[in-house]
């Protein structure tokens, strides 16, 4: 990716908002500070300890398909967080959570930057993520639901609080992974994280949070409601910036110009800052919004959506 002097700058400042925005996360979620996560758990009175655990990012998620869980769900408020609190968010303002605050993705997104690019894996463009991750979501339901438990094995938002736990000197949860465990912090932070372009291939595959979140994003066009990262055909240059750029792997090049996957978009807006005909925005959506036709086989039949932006 060759990027203009001054548009490096900017996305370089806009980088280090973004990493405020991950250590906020830090400091809201994860012990020892935990603060949001204390917050609720004051409030609603649990004994449950304040951790990355208690603002579970999957079995929430898998009790949707556990009825007999609902009660649970509803007895520690703070459960919902991942299963009601955050999609509803994604619906009307996109994934932010994901782009912005979430250390779990954050923390390889960011460590990648200090790996050649020659050693990393490039799968935007070559891989469609979004059927891979849906089909993980569903997986992990279906095998809840006939008795197996696979969510706290692939939990990379557990691994991120062992490793902030062992950096203040807390090595407890580090101290007893099993061989799944290890094989999974592995797939996450150097498979999928390190050495993959953009830092988040774990995110973008098997993520059932980004998955939830964004097939309430993707869906937010039908309803007319929220924002999103949108493109401009009429500036778009198809110069292929925005598509270097985007960690998610959720933008192509499809009908003459850039397009917007919502399946798969965090919301980042760093193609926002890379876009030098300024073709990309987020702006919220209006009746103008069309869905566009797939042409290309590597594509799924997912949706992609793309609208002509407003001035707002």
């Amino acid at each position: 990716m060759t990027l203009y002097p001054n548009t490096y700058r900017i996305l370089r400042r806009h980088w280090l908002y973004r990493f405020v925005g991950f250590l906020g996360g830090i400091l809201l979620l994860y012990a020892p500070f935990a603060l949001f996560t204390r917050l609720i758990l004051f409030i609603t009175k649990s004994p449950l300890t304040p951790d990355a655990h208690r603002i579970c990012m999957r079995m929430p998620i898998q009790w949707l398909a556990q009825p007999w869980m609902y009660t649970t769900m509803l007895e520690q408020p703070v459960y919902l967080f991942s299963v009601l609190v955050l999609p509803v968010l994604a619906l009307f303002t996109g994934p932010l959570f994901c782009g912005w605050i979430c250390p779990a993705g954050g923390m390889t997104e960011y460590l990648i930057r200090l790996v050649p690019p020659r050693f990393q894996i490039d799968l935007g463009g070559k891989l469609n993520p979004a059927p891979v991750r849906y089909g993980f979501l569903v997986g992990m339901m279906v095998t809840s639901f006939v008795g197996g438990n696979v969510c706290c094995s692939f939990c990379n938002f557990a691994h991120a609080q062992n490793i902030i736990s062992a950096v203040f000197g807390n090595f407890i949860g580090i101290s007893y992974w099993a061989s799944f465990l290890v094989i999974s912090f592995v797939l996450w932070f150097v498979v999928l994280g390190l050495f993959t372009k953009g830092g988040r291939g774990w995110c973008n595959l098997l993520c059932p949070a980004g998955a939830w979140m964004g097939l309430f994003h993707a869906n937010a066009p039908e309803i007319g409601v929220g924002r999103s990262v949108k493109v401009d055909a009429s500036k778009c240059t198809n110069c292929g910036t925005c598509i270097s750029t985007c960690s998610s792997w959720a933008i192509s090049r499809q009908n003459g110009s850039a397009q917007v996957n919502l399946h798969m978009c965090n919301t980042c807006m760093d193609c926002i800052q890379v876009c030098s005909q300024e073709a990309i925005a987020y702006t919220r959506y209006s009746r103008h919004v069309v869905k566009s036709q797939q042409t290309t086989p590597e594509i799924s039949n997912l949706p992609v959506y793309v609208a002509v932006v407003n001035d707002d």
